[in-house]
């Protein structure tokens, strides 16, 4: 899994830019309605192959685990375990007889279910159908429980000896604290061990409902028959509620330094803070400007100032993720441990200065071009715009939002990309999480 959430970033932000290539394109006409038990729904009709992807997004996520740390990454691969009437050979083999693509997952916002089917009716309505029947009536059997939870363990273990792993897990504790987004998705060994059938079947009868839900369908269908689609994947969910809003992100009143022993000549390095929520208004500008610190790979400044000119580290990155709450904004990079520390000096000078004076034109210009016009638009793929879809119902952006996009970038000046990324990143008290190099002590001011 990607906890977070490497798949859901590319569509949170990622996917954008790429939508945000050619600034000719229109953009898709996405429609939207609600089906009749409160699902939201955005389509595309896509007849240039006999195909149809679908993704249903619940908010399932870890956010909402409560008591039981990993019960929604635990929930979510056991949808694909059987239904009350059908076991979970049973149900792979209905899928494998109408050749279609079913996977299951889960982040810290949401669990989603996807698919892909042929179109014509013999395959894509039976596909349909038992999709629903394991939405809505799992079996969640004892011996499949017991099998995924041992994977769950496993999972940890891996993490436990995975330096990155490690620096991501004590960054969101460190931003996050008792926030939901906190806690690593996959739960503690003691969590896991002590979930019961019951707690599972009572976390889905929750979030595994109707008004929880929204649907993104792209493919080979019109408004009729992706509306019967819609109702045929809904009508078996409870209608249920929709998951309550998440509690406000603690502020930090302090830096926060992490240091976490790792036998390693490397050290992995995070730096950031919580910043945005998804739907911040100016995001296109934001995306911009990070863009240009170090978001645009090779033709960044953290790159040309931290690894061209002065070596010091292997690759150097920066990301802002909204979430449904403000999620983080990151800079990460693996740096040689005896000169980690330099290294960190480096990098939160190079940010305070951004912040100071922002982009210069001539970069500024070179992300939007880059944004605008350095990847051909080439969204011949239903998968990729299912996940837009996703995105953008799960967030509840509106529907023109990829059309709308490419010309607020085009527009964005220089004042306007330091304004919006001196307010969602700023000069804030931030986390430093460094993770191996060789040192086991810990130290500077708030370190935990």
């Amino acid at each position: 899994m990607w906890f977070d959430n490497l798949r859901w970033l590319r569509l949170a932000a990622g996917a954008v830019a790429l939508v945000a290539t050619v600034p000719a394109l229109a953009g898709p006409d996405v429609q939207q309605w609600t089906t009749a038990n409160g699902a939201r729904v955005l389509f595309i009709e896509a007849h240039e192959i006999p195909a149809v992807n679908v993704q249903i997004t619940f908010a399932a996520g870890a956010a909402r685990d409560g008591d039981h740390p990993g019960i929604a990454h635990l929930a979510s691969n056991l949808l694909m375990s059987g239904t009350q009437k059908m076991t979970a050979d049973a149900l792979a083999r209905a899928y494998e007889d109408h050749g279609a693509e079913v996977s299951t997952g889960s982040a810290r916002d949401m669990g989603w279910v996807e698919f892909r089917s042929l179109s014509d009716d013999e395959q894509l309505w039976s596909v349909a159908r038992t999709v629903a029947q394991m939405m809505a009536k799992p079996a969640f059997p004892a011996s499949e429980i017991k099998r995924l939870k041992d994977q769950q363990r496993t999972s940890l273990e891996d993490e436990a000896q995975s330096p990155g792993d490690i620096a991501q897990r004590a960054f969101w504790k460190a931003v996050y604290g008792d926030h939901p987004y906190g806690h690593d998705p996959l739960g503690t060994k003691d969590s896991i061990a002590a979930m019961r059938r019951a707690d599972l079947l009572a976390f889905h009868d929750r979030y595994y409902v109707a008004r929880n839900a929204n649907l993104a369908i792209v493919g080979d269908l019109d408004r009729a028959q992706a509306e019967k689609l819609a109702h045929e994947l809904t009508a078996p969910l409870a209608k249920g509620q929709p998951a309550p809003a998440l509690p406000p992100v603690p502020r930090l009143d302090h830096d926060v330094t992490v240091r976490k022993p790792f036998p390693s000549t490397q050290a992995h390095v995070l730096i950031g803070r919580a910043s945005v929520a998804r739907g911040y208004e100016r995001w296109p500008a934001l995306y911009v400007a990070n863009h240009v610190l170090g978001g645009g790979g090779f033709s960044s400044r953290l790159f040309s100032e931290v690894r061209e000119k002065r070596g010091l580290v292997y690759s150097i990155y920066s990301y802002v993720s909204p979430m449904a709450d403000p999620g983080p904004f990151i800079i990460g990079f693996q740096t040689r441990g005896d000169q980690a520390d330099q290294a960190v000096g480096i990098v939160r000078d190079q940010l305070d200065r951004f912040l100071d004076q922002g982009a210069r034109q001539d970069e500024l210009d070179d992300a939007k071009r880059n944004i605008t016009g350095g990847f051909p638009l080439r969204i011949d793929s239903n998968s990729d715009l299912a996940g837009y879809l996703s995105m953008m119902g799960f967030y509840g952006l509106p529907p023109d939002y990829l059309a709308r996009f490419p010309k607020r970038v085009a527009d964005v000046g220089t004042t306007e990309a330091r304004a919006a990324f001196a307010d969602a990143v700023g000069s804030a008290p931030r986390v430093t999480v460094i993770v191996g190099g060789g040192r086991a002590e810990q130290g500077g001011q708030g370190t935990q």
